[in-house]
């Protein structure tokens, strides 16, 4: 597929061809698939994919392996997603909870940078906020394979169930972009953009969360991506969610540039 725009990444201080971004899209890909057929056996498999096969699945081109991923996930629908990764959840609720008793409060951040020529921030920003506001869980779930479900909840919260980084499980928990008083996440006031909020589990038990933040600089997007976790998570884990962050904001920006292109 020849893409509409040029993203530029920047992994922790590295910078990365797109190539490789999509390289480690890809290897995800092979990682869930392979759980959603362990998990759900070739007869269910069967039900939410025309094509079931799962080698003819990844021999596919990676765009189409990402509209199939997205589909069975979809298919499986909010309590099919939550009954599968029952065990998952509860194992990494109590490994979170573990994690910021131990942290006592410090804090490290994922941090991936992008640069897009020839495009708008500002567009992007209010299409990123709409999809938000208009609740389009597939465009959220389509952007990472790790993510199995974003969804807006009454109360304004995003629900998250995704793979964060390299941990072996899925997590669960709420992101409020209307408090960011907990975050460690500087602002930086050349990126006069700002999507921030605390991510904090059902009882209110505040885990992380985010700072995005996006600037135009002379014809370019600049975006400035950061995650919180408590400081006990392995480097490992960190360095792998910098990549998870270059994975979607690459598919968001893409995804956007109908909106957010200059020309």
């Amino acid at each position: 597929m020849i893409e509409a725009i040029e993203v530029r990444a920047i992994v922790g201080d590295k910078p990365v061809s797109r190539d490789r971004v999509r390289a480690w899209e890809s290897r995800r890909n092979r990682a869930v698939l392979g759980k959603l057929v362990s998990r759900l056996g070739p007869r269910a498999l069967a039900e939410l994919t025309p094509d079931p096969a799962v080698e003819q699945i990844l021999a596919a081109p990676l765009d189409a392996q990402r509209t199939t991923l997205t589909a069975i996930k979809t298919g499986l629908g909010h309590a099919g997603i939550l009954a599968m990764l029952k065990r998952e959840l509860d194992l990494s609720d109590r490994i979170a909870r573990a994690g910021v008793a131990m942290s006592r409060g410090r804090a490290k951040h994922a941090i991936t940078r992008l640069e897009v020529p020839g495009y708008s921030a500002e567009r992007f920003a209010a299409w990123f906020d709409n999809l938000t506001i208009a609740n389009d869980e597939t465009a959220m779930v389509d952007a990472c394979p790790d993510h199995y479900l974003l969804r807006g909840l009454p109360d304004g919260r995003q629900e998250v169930v995704e793979t964060t980084g390299g941990s072996p499980a899925a997590a669960r928990f709420l992101v409020d972009y209307t408090v960011s008083d907990t975050l460690t996440i500087p602002i930086d006031p050349r990126y006069p953009i700002q999507i921030a909020g605390h991510a904090v589990l059902d009882d209110g038990l505040v885990i992380g969360g985010v700072r995005h933040q996006f600037r135009d600089n002379d014809g370019t997007c600049e975006a400035l991506l950061t995650v919180q976790f408590p400081a006990s998570v392995p480097g490992r884990l960190i360095h792998q969610h910098q990549w998870h962050l270059a994975t979607e904001f690459s598919n968001w920006l893409i995804a956007a540039a109908p909106t957010a292109a200059l020309s």
